[in-house]
C-alpha cells in the first residue's frame, strides 16, 4: 500500500508491504521492518526495529487515514492511482505507473534504464482472470521498477517509476 502525507518539513511517501511475519515500512528513502498486533482497545501495538513499542490508533476518513501516535494526529492520504499525474509524484518527474486495482503482476516488460514512450507497453497485470498491458502515460526512463513478477498488488501500489529523459 502507497500513501502520501504532509507535514511541516513537507511532502512524504510511505510504502508499507507484508514481509513474513513483519512489515516492511518505507518512508521516504528509509525502510525498516515493524511488527504490529491488535490492542483490545483498538490500539494497534506497532515494534520498531529498536524494539521500542508505540501504541497507534487508525481512522479511516475516505481517501485518509488518520494516525494518533506520540501524542500527534498525522493525516495520511492515498495518490489517486488513475489520475496521477506531474504534480502528484515525488520530485516532479514524470508520471509514475501505479496498479489500477488489485492483482497480480504476470510480466515486466521493462527494466531500470530503459527508455520508453507514451504508450509503450509496461507491465501485464492480472485482475478477475483478465489480464490488463498497462502502458506508460509519459515518455521517459524507468528509474526503477518496484515489483516482481508473480507479485500480489493492491490499488494504488507502485509499479514503475519513470523519469523524464535526460536533454543532453
Amino acid at each position: 500500500m502507497q500513501l502520501k502525507f504532509r507535514d511541516e518539513s513537507g511532502d512524504h511517501a510511505l510504502v508499507v508491504r507484508p514481509e513474513s511475519d513483519a512489515w516492511l515500512v518505507t518512508l521516504d528513502d528509509a525502510t525498516a521492518a515493524v511488527t504490529v498486533t491488535a490492542a483490545g482497545d483498538g490500539a494497534w501495538l506497532v515494534t520498531g526495529p529498536d524494539g521500542r513499542r508505540r501504541r497507534a490508533w487508525v481512522v479511516a476518513r475516505r481517501d485518509e487515514r488518520l494516525v494518533f501516535c506520540d501524542g500527534r494526529v498525522h493525516r495520511l492520504r492515498r495518490p489517486d492511482p488513475v489520475h496521477a499525474d506531474a504534480a502528484s509524484t515525488d520530485g516532479g518527474e514524470g508520471p509514475d505507473l501505479y496498479a489500477r486495482m488489485p492483482g497480480r503482476v504476470v510480466r515486466l516488460l521493462v527494466a531500470p534504464g530503459v527508455e520508453v514512450a507514451v504508450g509503450q507497453p509496461l507491465v501485464i497485470m492480472e485482475s478477475m482472470k483478465m489480464e490488463t498491458e498497462l502502458t506508460a502515460a509519459c515518455g521517459g526512463v524507468v528509474d526503477r521498477v518496484a515489483v516482481a513478477e508473480g507479485q500480489i498488488v493492491a490499488q494504488g501500489d507502485l509499479l514503475v517509476a519513470i523519469s523524464p529523459p535526460s536533454n543532453e
